[in-house]
This record gives C-alpha cells, sequence and structure tokens, in this order.
C-alpha cells in the first residue's frame, strides 16, 4: 500500500516538473524571439513581460488539463529571475534605477506573482490611497473649520473671546406705535367693500439685511433671539418704506398686503424681505 502510494506520488510530481518544465521552455523561446527581433521600447525588451505571461500560461493550462489542479506558475517565477539575471545584471549590469527599471521590475513582478501583486496593489496599496484621502478629507474640513472660527492655522493666536452680551430686543412696542402713527392703512384683505377707495396702482419695497457674522458663535436659544429679532425689525423698516412710497403717489393705505421673507447670496448670507400690495386713497 505504502509503495503504491508512492508511485502516485513520483507520477504527481513528474507530472508538475513536466508542467513547470514546459512553461518555462516557453517563456525561454518567447524571449529569446523578442531578443532576437529587438522586440522592445525605449531600449526596453517587451519579452520581460511577456515571457513570464507565456510560461505561467502554458504551465496553468497544462497543469489544469494533466493534473487538474494549478501549479502556482513556477515557471513564471523562473522566467522572472532569468530574465532580471540577464537583462539587468548580466547583459547591461550599468543600468541603474529608474522610473523604466522600476516599472518593469512591477510588471514582472506582476507577471511572476499575479495574486500577491495584485493583493499588493489594489489592497494594501488601495487602503493606503483610501486612508490618505479620508485623512486629507479631514484635514480640509479642519481647514474650514478653523476659517469660519477665524482660527486658520495652529501658530495664529486665537481670536479674542467675544463677551456674552445681554440680548437687547429692539422696542416692538415702540416700532407699533411708530407704524400707527404713520396715518396710513395696512389692510391684508383683498377688497375693501364698506370704505370708499381709489386705487392707486401696485407697489413694492424690500429691504436686504446683512447676517451678522458673530451669531455663527452663539448658541441656539441666542441665534434663533437674535435672528428673529432682527427679521421683525427689518419688516418693520420694509413697511414704513412701502408706506413712504405709496405716500409720494397721494395714498394712504395699502391693499392686500403680502410680505415675504427669504435668503439670499451666496450660501445664504443675507435676509431678503419684501412687502407688495395695492396703494389706494381711502378718503
Amino acid at each position: 500500500m505504502k509503495i503504491r502510494n508512492t508511485e502516485i506520488d513520483i507520477r504527481h510530481a513528474l507530472r508538475v516538473l513536466f508542467c513547470i518544465g514546459a512553461g518555462t521552455a516557453i517563456g525561454l523561446l518567447v524571449y529569446g524571439i523578442f531578443l532576437y527581433f529587438h522586440i522592445d521600447i525605449f531600449g526596453w525588451n517587451l519579452g520581460l513581460i511577456f515571457a513570464p505571461l507565456a510560461a505561467g500560461y502554458v504551465e496553468t493550462v497544462l497543469a489544469n488539463r494533466i493534473i487538474g489542479e494549478n501549479t502556482g506558475a513556477i515557471s513564471a517565477f523562473i522566467l522572472f529571475i532569468d530574465t532580471t539575471f540577464y537583462s539587468f545584471i548580466l547583459k547591461n549590469p550599468t543600468l541603474g534605477v529608474n522610473l523604466i527599471t522600476a516599472g518593469s521590475i512591477i510588471v514582472i513582478l506582476q507577471a511572476a506573482f499575479p495574486t500577491l501583486i495584485n493583493y499588493i496593489l489594489l489592497v494594501v496599496l488601495g487602503g493606503i490611497f483610501s486612508n490618505f484621502l479620508k485623512g486629507l478629507k479631514n484635514f480640509v474640513k479642519k481647514i474650514e473649520d478653523a476659517y469660519a472660527n477665524r482660527h486658520l492655522f495652529f501658530w495664529d493666536s486665537p481670536p479674542e473671546k467675544i463677551e456674552d452680551e445681554e440680548i437687547t430686543l429692539f422696542d416692538e412696542v415702540e416700532s407699533n406705535n411708530k407704524l400707527n402713527s404713520l396715518d396710513f392703512y395696512f389692510i391684508t384683505s383683498t377688497d375693501i367693500v364698506d370704505r370708499k377707495h381709489e386705487i392707486i396702482g401696485v407697489f413694492q419695497s424690500q429691504v436686504i439685511l446683512k447676517r451678522d457674522t458673530h451669531l455663527v458663535h452663539a448658541d441656539i436659544g441666542e441665534f434663533e433671539l437674535k435672528t428673529l429679532n432682527y427679521i421683525k425689525q427689518g419688516k418693520d423698516e420694509c413697511l414704513i418704506k412701502l408706506s413712504e412710497k405709496i405716500k409720494s403717489h397721494g395714498g394712504n393705505g395699502i391693499l392686500n398686503l403680502e410680505i415675504h421673507y427669504s435668503l439670499v447670496g451666496l450660501g445664504g448670507d443675507d435676509f431678503h424681505i419684501s412687502a407688495t400690495g395695492i396703494g389706494l386713497y381711502i378718503p
């Protein structure tokens, strides 16, 4: 029984050696053809690529057909050693290190060890490149955040801390009294059925308010309170401008009053408040 197993192992080893030898022979033949016909680019013989590829291909095909398994393209490794020794040591010992030399070594290694090199290129180097891009993205984000805080670089002195100020709202009662003292009618209805009136035309006014950049650093509650205060004040200014415009045309009221709020500018930097309606005169 042991003798039988030994015979099987010897036959298997001989078949493996035959596949490797055949692949090596074909690879050497291909390399010789490329050398004989000087098939090269910029003095770099293309046989350095195709000889290991041919050796590995022939060995793999024969191994799959004869023994039904892959032998690992050992002949490609043998061709890698032979071609490297001949081209870079024996034939041209003064080749030196340059881009073509490095590229040829990588290509030959790819032909000799496709799985290993693909793993290194796709997994290892790909992972390193991916982590580099991730780190670069985080660095850029930190730069942007630092710029928003006006603190660009670590050697810059940090901006002076803005002392907490008491939130001062504009006097809404005073503003309403000012609007009521204009001797002007603000009507949101679309029609007046019980008052005699004369329509003058359609009028509009608008106010653009610059957003306070200091509010970016405030807490949410303070930000909302100051922003609302700011918009209310802008709305009243817009109504006053509209009333003055209609008064200059002989009117004393506005019908179907509509007020719109929006953000304008690059990134919504400004508040835009507009007031529109039909100017009229009420005797």
